[in-house]
């Protein structure tokens, strides 16, 4: 029995010291953004000794809001079959029921037709794309796929069309920066890289050079792992060195509380005493 108790004890004591590593050891959210990022469902624990994968819990305590939508769709794309699909535009996910009669001819080009319940956006099952009405997936695939090499292509310096990281309709800019607002959800993005413009108090935004948020044309643009090397470094600088900032700032406010706890009676007294002086006042 005794025996049995220890083990749990141990046990248990293993699991609360990972759990508190995991969730204050804050350089471990580069490592976190990065897997995120690339897409991945199972995020590997950062402690090179450790082979577990981080729970849910863990990875949502440690990722921003915009991080934290994209890590619940990749996972809930991972426990999905081939009858589910997600939305192209909101990423909602509807489930494909397939009917027992055979359709009429009429019937079968609508059959994979699918309106989003969230943001009414209609798309085609089959091909996971905007609903082609008369076009077979086939050809609306060998069509899309010209336009997005006609999008890639560089004419007078910049590309011909970039596609919206949200509603994914092709925008062409024919003057401005490279901040970019799609007409049709509002959403922010950069014209030369694709990605959403994302920005946090202390650690920078898309513009930044250094900053994870930073724009892949704007720093090593020709050696990404340098780059993801030394902003994830800069960041995780940043994160060890906010804690210390805050707790100097903290003990600077104490002794100045202290200080003026002493200062202050000392200073009205003297005060009192060169009024008194002054009026000729006995004490």
């Amino acid at each position: 029995m005794f025996w049995k108790c220890f083990t749990f004890c141990i046990v248990d004591m293993e699991y609360l010291l990972h759990s508190y590593l995991i969730s204050y050891l804050v350089i471990f959210y580069p490592s976190i953004y990065v897997q995120v990022q690339l897409g991945q469902a199972d995020i590997n624990c950062p402690i090179t000794e450790c082979s577990e994968y981080l729970d849910e819990t863990t990875v949502l305590y440690n990722l921003p809001h915009d991080d934290i939508i994209k890590y619940k769709y990749f996972l809930e794309l991972s426990r999905i079959d081939s009858s589910t699909k997600p939305c192209p535009q909101c990423k909602h996910f509807t489930t494909f029921r397939r009917r027992g009669h055979i359709p009429t001819p009429a019937k079968l080009e609508n059959k994979y037709k699918i309106q989003c319940p969230t943001c009414q956006f209609v798309w085609c099952f089959k091909c996971h794309s905007p609903w082609h009405e008369g076009v077979n997936c086939k050809e609306y695939k060998k069509g899309d796929k010209l336009l997005r090499h006609w999008a890639s292509e560089i004419e007078h310096g910049q590309r011909n069309a970039q596609k919206c990281p949200k509603c994914k309709i092709h925008i062409q800019r024919t003057e401005g920066c490279d901040h970019m607002t799609c007409s049709q959800c509002n959403t922010n993005f950069c014209y030369r890289c694709g990605e959403r413009y994302r920005q946090l108090r202390f650690f920078g935004d898309h513009t930044s050079n250094l900053s994870i948020f930073g724009c892949k044309y704007r720093y090593l643009p020709e050696r990404p792992h340098l780059r993801r090397l030394v902003r994830g470094s800069v960041c995780a600088g940043k994160l060890l060195i906010a804690p210390l900032i805050l707790v100097l700032g903290l003990a600077l406010g104490a002794i100045a509380v202290v200080i003026g706890l002493f200062v202050f009676p000392i200073y009205c007294l003297c005060k009192k005493q060169r009024k008194r002086s002054r009026t000729g006042m006995p004490w």
